[in-house]
C-alpha cells in the first residue's frame, strides 16, 4: 500500500539537514579558530570553497591546462565534483534534491511560500516565460565557465548567493552578492526553488547528465491514468505525465513524481535501469548518495588527495623562455617565507635573511604592517618586494611596481650571491632603504593584519576611528564592506590605503 505523500520523503529531508548542518558546523568550526578559540580537536579553517563541488568545475580547465587549480580552490573540491558526477551518472543531480545546502534552504522558505499560497504556489510564472528564464543559468554557466578559464579567479564569487549565505558567519559577503540573495528569498515565496530553476550554473552543468543518467524515471503508459499527480508534485514543473520517461535537464532528481510517492498508481513512475526492471526505492537511493559521498571523502583522506587548505602554488608561466616555471607576479600576501622557498629555487635562510626576519612562517602581508611608518611616503616594501626580489634572484622575469622599494638587507645578499646581472640591479640598489629590523619592532606590528577580506567593522574593532577610515576612503554606508572593495570602488590602491591605515 502506498504511503501518504511525506513520508516516503522523510529520509530526503533528513539526508538534506544532515549536509546543511555540516557545512555551518564546518564554516562555524573554522571562525572560531580563526578567531583565537581552541577546540579540543584538531580543526583546519576550511573555506565554503573547499566545500562546493562547483569549484571542482570551474577549475577543471585550469587543471587540465596546467596542472594547477584556480585561486581559493582546493583539492577537496576537485573530489566532492568528481563524487558528484558519478552519482549524476547513476541518478541524475541528486547532489541538487539530496545534498545542496542552498537547495534545501530554498524549500525551507517554499515551505512558508506553500502556507501562504496553497495551490497557487509555485504557478504564477507564464509558461511562455518560465520557458524563457530556465535558459538564463545556461547562460550563466558559459560565462562562469570561460571568465574562469581566462582570469584564473572566482568570478562568480561576488554574485553567489550560496556564497553569500553561508558567509554571514564570518561575513565575508559581496553586496551584490547579498542582494542576489535577498532577491531569491523573496521569490522562493512564490516559486519553488528559483535559484536553481533560473541561475545556478552548477545545476545547470548536473542536469544534462538527465540525457544519459542509468537510472532514468519512467513512466509506464499503459498503466497510467493520466491523472497529472506526478506533474503537480513535480518541483521544478516538469510534464512528467507528457513523455515515456523525464530528460529534462530541469529535473533534480528528487523522487517527488513517482509512485512511491505522488503516483496514485504502483509501478508506473520509477526510477530503473529499463522497463523491466524494479525501480529503485527513494530510501535506497538516500542511502547510496550517502555512501557514495561519505565513503568517496574517507577514501580520499587514505589517499592524500582531501586537502582543504591552499597548496601555495604560484601560476606557472606560460610563455618565452622561462615557460612552465613559477610566476613570481602570483606571490600573494597569505604567503609565507616557507611557502615562496618551496615554489621558488631561493633557499628559506637567503630569504629570510634578505629582509630580516628570523620566522619562515611568518606572512608576507605583515611586512608592510611592520614597515609602514620606516619608509618614505608613496613607496612600499612588502609582497611586491618580495616578488622583485625573487625575480632578481632566479632570473625569472617580473616588473615590480614603481613605488617597489628593497631594503638593503636585500640588495647585499644578491650581491653576495653574485645576482647582479639584472639590468635593473643598480636603480634597485641605489633606492634601496636601510632597515633595522629586530625582535622588539616585529612583535610591535600592529595588532590587526588587513588583508584582502578584512572588513572596516573589524578595523574599527582593533581601535580605528571611523573619522580616520572615511577621511581615507570617503563615506562608509556599510561597515561590513571589506577594505579592499572599498578601496577599489574609489579607484585607490588596496596596498597604499592599507599603509595609510596603519601610519
Amino acid at each position: 500500500m502506498k504511503q501518504k505523500r511525506g513520508k516516503v520523503q522523510r529520509i530526503r529531508k533528513v539526508v538534506q539537514l544532515v549536509f546543511f548542518l555540516w557545512v555551518v558546523v564546518v564554516i562555524a568550526l573554522g571562525e572560531a579558530v580563526q578567531n583565537g578559540f581552541t577546540l579540543p580537536f584538531p580543526m583546519e579553517t576550511v573555506s565554503l570553497h573547499a566545500i562546493c563541488p562547483f569549484g571542482g568545475v570551474v577549475t577543471l580547465w585550469n587543471l587540465i591546462k596546467d596542472g594547477l587549480l584556480i585561486r581559493k580552490i582546493h583539492e577537496s573540491a576537485v573530489v566532492l565534483a568528481s563524487l558528484s558526477v558519478i552519482l549524476a551518472v547513476l541518478f541524475g543531480p541528486v547532489i541538487c534534491s539530496w545534498v545542496c545546502p542552498f537547495g534545501t534552504f530554498q524549500e525551507w522558505i517554499g515551505k512558508l511560500g506553500k502556507r501562504l499560497f496553497g495551490k497557487r504556489y509555485n504557478t504564477f510564472i507564464p509558461k511562455h516565460v518560465d520557458t524563457f528564464l530556465r535558459f538564463l543559468r545556461y547562460v550563466v554557466l558559459l560565462w562562469v565557465l570561460v571568465m574562469t578559464a581566462l582570469s584564473a579567479t572566482l568570478v562568480f564569487q561576488p554574485y553567489d548567493p550560496y556564497y553569500a549565505l553561508f558567509s554571514l558567519i564570518h561575513r565575508e559577503f559581496s553586496i551584490a552578492g547579498l542582494a542576489i540573495l535577498s532577491v531569491i528569498i523573496f521569490l522562493s515565496f512564490f516559486v519553488e526553488r528559483p535559484f536553481c530553476k533560473y541561475a545556478c550554473p552548477y545545476g545547470a552543468f548536473l542536469g544534462l547528465f538527465n540525457k544519459i543518467r542509468v537510472f532514468k524515471i519512467r513512466r509506464m503508459p499503459e498503466t497510467c491514468i493520466s491523472c497529472s499527480a506526478c506533474n503537480r508534485a513535480c518541483p521544478m514543473n516538469i510534464d512528467v505525465e507528457g513523455s515515456a520517461f523525464v530528460t529534462s535537464g530541469q529535473c533534480i532528481s528528487c523522487m517527488a513524481c513517482t509512485s512511491e510517492d505522488a503516483c496514485p498508481v504502483s509501478g508506473t513512475v520509477v526510477a530503473s535501469i529499463n522497463k523491466k526492471q524494479k525501480g529503485i526505492s527513494i530510501r535506497h537511493l538516500g542511502i547510496i548518495t550517502v555512501v557514495v559521498l561519505i565513503g568517496g571523502i574517507m577514501l580520499s583522506m587514505v589517499f592524500g588527495l582531501w586537502r582543504t587548505t591552499s597548496s601555495k602554488q604560484p601560476a606557472l608561466l606560460k610563455e618565452g623562455s622561462y615557460a612552465g616555471a613559477p610566476n613570481p607576479a602570483d606571490i600573494r600576501g597569505s604567503y609565507t617565507f616557507a611557502d615562496v622557498a618551496k615554489a621558488f629555487p631561493v633557499p628559506l635562510p637567503t630569504l629570510l635573511q634578505a629582509f630580516g626576519v628570523t620566522e619562515g612562517a611568518m606572512r608576507l602581508g605583515s611586512l608592510e604592517e611592520i614597515w609602514a611608518g620606516s619608509i618614505p611616503e608613496g613607496t612600499e616594501i612588502g609582497t611586491d618586494s618580495i616578488r622583485l626580489f625573487v625575480s632578481l634572484y632566479t632570473g625569472i622575469p617580473f616588473i615590480a611596481e614603481e613605488e617597489t622599494l628593497m631594503p638593503k638587507s636585500a640588495v647585499r645578499v644578491l650581491e653576495s650571491e653574485g645576482k647582479t646581472n639584472d639590468p635593473r640591479f643598480s636603480a634597485i640598489k641605489e633606492q634601496a632603504i636601510e632597515l633595522t629590523i629586530d625582535e622588539n619592532v616585529i612583535l610591535a606590528a600592529p595588532a590587526l593584519e588587513i588583508t584582502g577580506n578584512t572588513t572596516v567593522q573589524e578595523v574599527l574593532d582593533a581601535g580605528f576611528s571611523l573619522s580616520l577610515i572615511e577621511t581615507i576612503l570617503g563615506t562608509v554606508d556599510n561597515k561590513r564592506e571589506s577594505i579592499k572593495v572599498l578601496a577599489e570602488s574609489q579607484g585607490l590602491s588596496f596596498s597604499e590605503v592599507k599603509l595609510k591605515i596603519l601610519e
